[in-house]
């Protein structure tokens, strides 16, 4: 390790992931909550009877699961802070055996990096050197507004869990010099810096682990060669499975992303983010597809839109709000180019 700065970021790509930490949080809720997760899974297509170690997840599909779960866990706000603790190096499978075979903590973390798609964040991973400091940083990806805190959190106490389980190969035992955490300190910022056992920096603008530079050079006691390079070598298997077309039907899971937000849709580049690609890879492959976000997002604008006018009383003016909409005037404009009639046209054919 040399020079005063580094900055590490993934390169863009677009995968699927592993199920296990899905599963894992899962029965991590029935067994902390007595809340059985079957019917959220069920809802999303999961059979928990089905679920094995080969199995794969959108994170589309794994966020409208949570988003599901977080309904019977929002009378506890620190919910997502005790599931993430919970994590177990077990979850991460090839991906945390590369990196217990590396030679040192800063390839390791190099490594992480690079191969941050088979961990299971909602956000993007960097790593920061600059001068005396040292950081993990997280960018969330854009979540709908109920789930911002819930996910932020779940990522900050899985990789809080990570770092502390690395250490122990260590026999270190030392804390994050900080952390922070993106959105204003809530009521309970006393539990957090308890359980970190470090300073708490909330409002920020994305998710830090400040760590002792010191130790990035220390060697990994489990350190092996050979199998670090047969574990990085089922690590690139592993995405490779993942990247095939069959298993990326990028528009029904751009869809069913959508599908989760309300009043305030994300954009194609929060969209290509969240889907960790850059938005030129994202327009191209959904172009593949024979289809655009824009079409996408009418879509599901569409469908919401002609539920709202067949079930509820809702002005129009209400409805134009709630699809994400600041005048009545351009939902009309829109509802028309999808029906070929106005929205109280349409209520009047009901």
């Amino acid at each position: 390790m040399s020079g005063s700065s580094l900055e590490l970021t993934i390169s863009a790509t677009m995968t699927l992931r592993s199920i296990l930490a899905l599963s894992f949080t899962a029965e991590q809720i029935h067994k902390k909550y007595g809340i059985d997760p079957a019917p959220a899974l069920a809802r999303n297509g999961i059979n928990p009877d089905q679920i094995d170690a080969n199995a794969v997840i959108s994170q589309a599909d794994e966020l409208a699961v949570l988003s599901d779960l977080y309904i019977d866990l929002r009378h506890d706000p620190l919910a997502a802070i005790k599931l993430g603790s919970t994590f177990g190096l077990s979850a991460y499978g090839a991906f945390a055996m590369m990196l217990m075979a590396c030679s040192t903590v800063y390839d390791g973390i190099q490594l992480g990096v690079k191969y941050q798609e088979l961990s299971y964040l909602f956000s993007r991973l960097d790593f920061e050197l600059e001068g005396e400091t040292a950081s993990l940083v997280l960018h969330p990806y854009h979540v709908p507004e109920e789930l911002h805190r819930f996910i932020i959190d779940r990522d900050v106490a899985g990789t809080f869990q990570f770092l502390n389980m690395m250490q122990a190969l260590l026999g270190q035992t030392s804390k994050p010099e900080k952390i922070c955490i993106p959105y204003p300190e809530p009521f309970e910022a006393q539990y957090y810096r308890d359980s970190f056992g470090c300073p708490v920096e909330f409002g920020t603008e994305v998710a830090r682990f400040v760590i002792p530079k010191e130790l990035l050079n220390k060697p990994l006691p489990s350190a092996n060669p050979t199998a670090q390079a047969l574990h990085q070598q089922q690590c690139d298997e592993l995405l490779k499975q993942r990247r095939q077309p069959e298993n990326n039907n990028l528009c029904s899971r751009v869809e069913k992303y959508l599908n989760m937000f309300r009043d305030c849709y994300p954009s194609i580049t929060e969209c290509a983010e969240t889907f960790s690609t850059s938005e030129r890879s994202f327009r191209r492959q959904l172009k593949e597809e024979g289809t655009t976000f824009q079409q996408l997002l009418d879509n599901v604008r569409s469908a919401k839109a002609c539920h709202l006018l067949e079930n509820t009383e809702d002005s129009v003016e209400k409805i134009a709000g709630k699809l994400g909409y600041t005048e009545a005037a351009a939902f009309i404009r829109a509802f028309k180019k999808w029906h070929e009639k106005t929205p109280a046209q349409y209520r009047k054919t009901l």
